[in-house]
């Protein structure tokens, strides 16, 4: 029976992603692994090399007799690239058929920044890390703030960006760069980066929490990426966190808007502009700080320097943030029982300030149910891992034309 197109360019992609998951694989080793015939597995693999998609070596370690041959990704097969955005930042990386990182581009959002402006702005990110040659651009991964419908390409709404609400990015992107684009939640795309490059290497069940002008999580069950039945899995940055000092309560807003609601959403809580804010009234609402005499307004890096410096405020007031994300994070670990926590984002400079009490939190909530605690750890990947991840994203999602 003859192969259709879809079916070929599915089993010529699945040939890829194993290649890719490996280190080297033997032709025997693919066809075993994909439960084909030797024969079958060699036509596609001849057709992946002859596409300059794979390449064929001598393993490094020589055995008796004639040394096996490994198929391995040919870095150029082509590329592609990777696009992640939030409220303020635009972070956008190219890398190679091998997955290796070749070009980065940064792009600044401002606060009057419309949907239109933004989408803009992508655009010229994504022209900034373009190979030379247009054709060995094989496809786009963008990774969304907000709720996205990965499968339409559209990103349906985000709070943090003015008129963001049912944008066609794919459809836009595609016309614009003529390749396939594929949306993803960003924080999911981080936890994609950490689950082929990251913490969560190996890893079976883990939950990457990012934490920028928002806090989401994205999760990996099973070895899987999980987007939930409405592509909203992760999405707990509006729970409210009722754990808040009373004192600490007033910086940082507790929810008088709606009286009847306990506590404070946890991005209001938790994310890098809601603890910057805090800080602020804080230090405006008369309490002493090292900071006190700060012209211009509170950035994360100096509330890292004020915590070095041991200042009690600064402390205290990633303190309280980090109490309220260890509470969320044990409801979650709760639920989704996951081997490890990966905290992403700029959070992350504030070191054991930030972690020790967030898992001490933890601690507390779940030796109540008796439940397990995860291991917790920050991301080592940087502030590019969800461009990262969006790239990746795209490679693992793009097929060979047939």
């Amino acid at each position: 029976m003859r192969r259709s197109h879809l079916k070929v360019s599915d089993l010529e992609s699945d040939i890829l992603k194993l290649v890719r998951s490996s280190s080297g694989i033997s032709r025997v080793e693919l066809a075993r692994s994909l439960h084909l015939s030797p024969s079958t597995a060699g036509i596609y693999v001849e057709r992946l090399i002859a596409d300059g998609f794979l390449l064929e070596t001598e393993k490094a370690t020589r055995e008796s007799g004639r040394p096996p041959m490994q198929l391995k990704l040919n870095p150029d097969g082509g590329e592609f690239a990777g696009i992640d955005f939030e409220a303020r930042h635009i972070m956008a990386t190219a890398v190679d058929f091998a997955d290796t990182p070749l070009r980065r581009a940064h792009t600044e959002i401002s606060a009057n920044d419309s949907a239109a402006d933004v989408v803009k702005k992508i655009e010229q990110t994504i022209a900034q890390v373009l190979p030379s040659d247009s054709r060995r651009l094989l496809a786009i991964g963008v990774g969304v703030p907000g709720l996205v419908n990965s499968t339409e390409g559209v990103a349906l709404r985000y709070k943090y960006i003015s008129k963001w609400k049912n944008i066609m990015l794919a459809k836009r992107l595609t016309t614009k760069f003529g390749v396939p684009v594929y949306l993803e939640n960003n924080v999911r795309s981080m936890a994609l980066a950490e689950l082929w490059f990251g913490q969560g290497l190996g890893v079976r069940d883990f939950i990457c929490v990012g934490i920028r002008s928002g806090v989401g999580a994205g999760m990996v069950l099973n070895g899987r990426l999980y987007s939930g039945a409405r592509h909203g899995a992760g999405e707990f940055g509006r729970w409210r966190c009722p754990i808040l000092l009373k004192r600490a309560a007033a910086w940082f807003g507790n929810g008088s808007q709606n009286p009847e609601l306990p506590g404070v959403e946890l991005q209001e809580a938790t994310s890098a502009r809601a603890i910057q804010r805090a800080l602020q009234n804080a230090i405006s609402s008369g309490e002493k700080s090292i900071l006190k005499k700060k012209a211009s307004a509170v950035t994360l890096e100096d509330i890292v320097q004020a915590i070095q410096c041991r200042d009690p405020l600064a402390t205290l007031v990633v303190s309280e943030a980090a109490k309220c994300l260890g509470w969320a994070i044990a409801h979650l670990s709760l639920v989704a029982d996951p081997e490890k926590i990966v905290i992403a984002g700029p959070l992350t400079q504030f070191g054991d300030a930030l972690l020790q009490p967030l898992r001490a939190t933890m601690e507390s909530i779940l030796a109540l149910s008796e439940s397990r605690m995860p291991e917790v750890v920050y991301s080592t990947m940087g502030e590019f891992s969800g461009a990262l991840g969006a790239a990746a994203l795209a490679l693992h999602e793009w097929r060979p034309a047939r």
